[in-house]
């Protein structure tokens, strides 16, 4: 990524950039903003009134993937704009819990609503414009569009203020709800009036892959809302029935995540590229832009559904109203499917038999779901959606092996595949319990026991990183594991709280995290073996010594779990569990690094990606972690100062690391071959990406519990210092972050210091101790003006890095 400069067209063999994957992070909090209000109002008002801001935030969303086809949103001064407008959406974000009806004290919610959805399709239309001075043809179809992006937005600021001046309540939401819908409305219908002959989507790999990412989120929400049906970081008894319903609720999500990802994205995306030019365009329109919506609202629908069955597992859990709440699970999923049907006739011309069979399956067993136990009600459930995974297989065997036949090789490509990914997506879940483990307890007790978590959680992480590194295959079988290990995953993050202390009631926590633990860990073992089998110079000429460190390792761990220790404080550190797990910590990492010699990366820009991935998802973690503690506070002018702040935090962070390293890394990974290569991907990105993201999760930690003193005062109330672990996480996370970026950036490339970063660190440091004292704002301030200058000083210098290819993720 170069410096500040000129925008650049985007080419026909550009991909989606590392800026955009963090763009889509801010959505996800935008939609856990959606489903947690509908889940709060979930009755025949609050619903509606959740899908329309979930249109509009479709809305906003989709524009940057029309701008994405047109120029590089990571070149140029675009960068600057992205930031900014992921600032602007994050506030609007914050606002979707007072879009229809406002806080007292503090901004009218509504109006900071309307106006943050002016600001986000404004700068999107105005970048278009600008991008297209010497296209005339495209220039004058934006200018079209521009028109019904304006009223629309009239409509959501006259739905803001109109409704004021109506005396009766029930009249005034009703006014502001027709309000809203005329806005949807005129923004829908006035692109379809559009023509769209003039106007080219660049690069088609680049369009398909953009929206199978955004669906990719839409699972990720629906992982983060089965975790958050329990609570975060609370001493909620691990029940057998919470464990199997994490399971069915992970199982239900995968089938849903194989029905899109094994034919449809790659069949469409062929289909999309053989159509001429002049109409591809409306064919990404109807079936990208309009018919993912559908799809999209009906995994937040499953999302919420999920939410809601999940809570009343809970001990002395308040849920109820099952029917609703099966209503609006079965019909998430009959949404989601509607849209893939329409989807896959729109672009293959055929009517998928199997999502109209789980259709059908599902709408057959809707009646009966509010009379049957939350488990069961789940069961059959994912049993009808995984039918469809099952009548491919037998009863549509032969049409469903002639459309992979068609689509060939699609699935195998050097690039971060979809199942990667749903794995990845588990972590937002499992950074944000970390974050949230620390916070409650907010000690240094308290951060020793999140940090062990997250070394824990690392390593599960690494070991299916070296996995997939290489096991390349996309059969039935890998599939399944890889659902298996994200429901897994989930089940370990749930139990995280009580990895090292049991709480009252229900199962062992440090057993159930170490089965889980064991599990991933041994499916790691067994898979290495089947692979090792096909290839036998890939694995130690010793085997069973090979997996010995890991079996140590989870016999020290196991050896944690038994030994006795009082029940009922989670928040205890028993010194003798503490030190089994640094035991288990060091014999793995230190064991395991002689074992890894012998494997082979036969592509570095895969392995770059992945480590790239995992960096971006805690820094959307912590832009999550951020909104959490705003969630029930009135918005006000400082809040929208401090969420500024810290974005523009977050913003220096992501350059700190993606700005120049990352590339550079890659390029040594690349230059480097055999016994050399495989040091390299140890050393730098299994060893020392895990600082990295201890310390974006350390800076999570500080912001939450900056955000969390700040209140609804006016904006010359400052207001009170954070805690003060708060702010000691705050700067010794991004410390810690700038000293692994600087360490990886010396093994990887073998420079001398880079002066410039050097100094940050050192002011970093030394601003610690000097705003300890200072109200949270004012020290998030200083912490936000130190990293900014050191990333405007060197994007402004002029530097060039050779570009490398962006985040493959067909």
């Amino acid at each position: 990524m170069g410096g500040v400069g000129r925008i650049q067209v985007a080419d026909q063999a550009g991909g989606v950039s590392r800026l955009e994957l963090f763009l889509d992070l801010i959505f996800v909090f935008a939609f856990l903003n959606v489903t947690g209000l509908t889940a709060e109002q979930l009755n025949p008002a609050g619903l509606p009134r959740g899908l329309l801001l979930l249109v509009l935030l479709w809305w906003c969303w989709t524009p940057f993937a029309w701008l994405g086809t047109m120029v590089r949103l990571d070149r140029g001064v675009l960068p600057v704009a992205m930031f900014g407008l992921s600032a602007a959406l994050f506030v609007m974000s914050l606002t979707v819990r007072e879009a229809f009806l406002d806080r007292p004290g503090g901004l009218s919610g509504p109006v900071v609503f309307a106006l943050g959805y002016l600001v986000v399709r404004g700068t999107t239309l105005a970048v278009a414009t600008v991008a297209t001075t010497d296209r005339t043809g495209v220039r004058h179809l934006i200018r079209r569009v521009w028109p019904p992006a304006a009223v629309g937005a009239l409509f959501l600021l006259a739905a803001a203020v109109a409704p004021t001046y109506v005396p009766d309540a029930v009249t005034r939401e009703w006014v502001r709800f027709a309000l809203v819908g005329c806005a949807v409305v005129v923004e829908y219908g006035g692109v379809l009036l559009v023509r769209t002959q003039r106007w080219r989507i660049a690069s088609t790999p680049y369009w398909a892959e953009r929206h199978a990412l955004i669906i990719l989120i839409g699972f990720g929400e629906t992982i983060i809302s089965i975790g958050l049906s329990q609570g975060m970081a609370v001493a909620q008894p691990l029940t057998p029935a919470v464990v199997i319903g994490t399971l069915l609720g992970v199982a239900l999500a995968g089938a849903l995540w194989w029905t899109y990802f094994d034919i449809a994205r790659f069949a469409a995306e062929q289909a999309l590229q053989r159509v001429a030019s002049d109409r591809r365009a409306a064919l990404g329109r109807d079936a990208y832009s309009f018919l993912h919506l559908p799809m999209m609202a009906g995994l937040i629908l499953v999302a919420l559904g999920l939410k809601k069955a999940l809570g009343e597992l809970r001990v002395h859990s308040g849920e109820s109203d099952p029917l609703l709440g099966a209503v609006t699970l079965y019909g998430g999923v009959v949404l989601y499917l509607v849209g893939l049907v329409l989807f896959e006739l729109r672009t293959l011309r055929i009517l998928g038999r199997s999502p109209l069979l789980g259709i059908v399956l599902v709408l057959a067993a809707a009646p009966f779901a509010p009379r049957l136990p939350v488990l069961a009600e789940l069961a059959v459930l994912t049993a009808a959606v995984g039918a469809t995974a099952l009548a491919d297989a037998t009863i549509f065997r032969h049409r469903h092996r002639r459309l992979h036949a068609a689509i060939g090789g699609a699935h195998e490509h050097a690039g971060v595949t979809p199942k990667e990914l749903f794995f990845d997506l588990v972590f937002v879940y499992a950074f944000l319990q970390v974050a949230a483990l620390m916070g409650d307890d907010p000690t240094v007790t308290g951060v020793v026991r999140g940090l062990l978590v997250l070394t824990t959680l690392w390593l599960a992480w690494c070991a299916y990183a070296w996995l997939a590194s290489v096991v390349r295959s996309e059969s039935p079988l890998v599939r399944v594991v890889m659902v298996l290990v994200v429901a897994v995953t989930a089940v370990i993050t749930l139990a995280g709280p009580q990895a090292l202390a049991d709480a009252l009631g229900g199962m062992s926590g440090p057993l159930v995290f170490v089965a889980c633990y064991a599990v991933i860990r041994l499916l790691v073992l067994v898979s290495f073996a089947g692979a090792a089998r096909q290839h036998p110079g890939m694995w130690p000429p010793r085997p069973a010594l090979a997996t010995v460190p890991s079996l140590v390792a989870l016999g020290l761990l196991l050896i944690a779990a038994l030994v006795p220790e009082p029940v009922g404080d989670i928040r205890a550190l028993p010194p003798v569990r503490v030190g089994l797990w640094v035991a288990a910590i060091l014999v793995d990492v230190l064991g395991n690094a002689r074992v890894l010699r012998v494997l082979r990366i036969e592509s570095a820009a895969h392995w770059a990606d992945r480590f790239s991935l995992i960096v971006i998802i805690a820094l959307g973690e912590a832009v999550i972690s951020m909104g959490t503690a705003l969630a029930y506070t009135p918005i006000s002018a400082r809040i929208i100062l401090a969420v500024l702040l810290g974005t523009g935090l977050l913003a220096s962070l992501w350059w700190a690391y993606f700005g120049w390293d990352s590339a550079e890394g890659e390029r040594a990974m690349e230059a480097a071959d055999g016994t050399a290569r495989i040091r390299i991907a140890r050393d730098a990105y299994t060893v020392l990406h895990l600082p990295m993201v201890a310390g974006i999760v350390l800076v999570s930690l500080g912001l939450r519990k900056s955000m969390s003193v700040l209140g609804s005062a006016g904006f010359l109330a400052l207001g009170p210092p954070p805690y003060l672990l708060g702010h000691a996480a705050l700067f010794g996370g991004v410390l810690l972050y700038l000293v692994a970026v600087q360490a990886f950036h010396r093994r990887t490339v073998g420079r001398r210091r880079r002066r410039l970063r050097v100094a940050q660190a050192v002011l970093v440091a030394a601003s610690l101790p000097l705003t300890a004292g200072l109200p949270a704002l004012v020290s998030l301030a200083v912490l936000t003006a130190v990293c900014l200058s050191v990333t405007a000083f060197e994007a402004t210098r002029g530097r060039h890095v050779p570009a490398v290819q962006p985040v493959p993720s067909h």
